[in-house]
């Protein structure tokens, strides 16, 4: 009797058993959040990368195209934007192409009617949180599943921005319509200059250490700089 009384006593009971899983479920509901949203900052910083390198290339093609220079190669629509996202679906791979309406170039819906960014009212985010709605700019979604839109600001390239000049803007969404849909987390955007694309939060223009801070909700936190923040960390 006494020998099968030790046997019992070597084992965990059943409230004991249960506890530990407790124990182990609380620490698993702390711990894999944390986990899972490292990984996701890292997996959607290193596809911006790819995609800025994959949008430089373009770029530098269109500029060769145009004997070196964008200045004044996109005045054919009213603001030009049009034909400025054709260049870009010519040296892209795409699985669909949106015109923009007229005040941005194109005889089309819009970038957001047609299906290629994100719609309605707060459908997108300033890093602060402050929402954005539709986009009426002409754009494209890649086959990787990126979502693009563009805005020629100047088609002879003159707009002063930080220390330089450009034509215009690239906004890219790189996991397409998944959240968080949220500008410097899986939304960032470029300027075009005549001769090279150039990320904002760069040269002087919307500096990351006031655009770029996590968490922050002030009015000047719209996640612009951490374009440029992310490719040179």
């Amino acid at each position: 009797m006494k020998e099968n009384t030790k046997k019992k006593k070597q084992g965990f009971t059943l409230a004991e058993t249960l506890i530990v899983i407790a124990i182990i479920g609380i620490i698993a509901s702390i711990v894999t959040p944390m986990l899972f949203g490292t990984t996701s900052d890292a997996e959607l910083k290193a596809a911006w990368k790819k995609s800025y390198s994959d949008l430089s290339q373009a770029t530098m093609m269109i500029v060769a195209d145009n004997g070196g220079s964008l200045a004044g190669a996109f005045a054919g629509d009213v603001a030009g934007s049009e034909d400025l996202k054709n260049a870009f679906a010519s040296k892209l791979n795409i699985i669909k192409n949106c015109s923009g309406i007229s005040s941005m170039g194109g005889t089309g819906t819009g970038v957001s009617a047609q299906g290629c960014w994100h719609a309605g009212a707060n459908s997108w985010h300033y890093l602060n949180g402050t929402g954005i709605g539709s986009a009426s700019a002409p754009g494209l979604i890649l086959n990787n599943g990126s979502l693009m839109y563009f805005d020629l600001r100047n088609s002879a390239c003159n707009d002063p921005v930080g220390d330089y000049i450009r034509c215009g803007i690239i906004y890219i969404d790189i996991n397409g319509f998944k959240k968080p849909n949220t500008i410097g987390k899986d939304i960032f955007n470029a300027n075009i200059t005549s001769n090279a694309l150039i990320p904002i939060g760069a040269r002087g223009y919307y500096y990351p250490s006031t655009t770029c801070i996590e968490g922050s909700t002030t009015a000047a936190n719209s996640g612009h700089g951490c374009a440029a923040k992310y490719l040179y960390e």
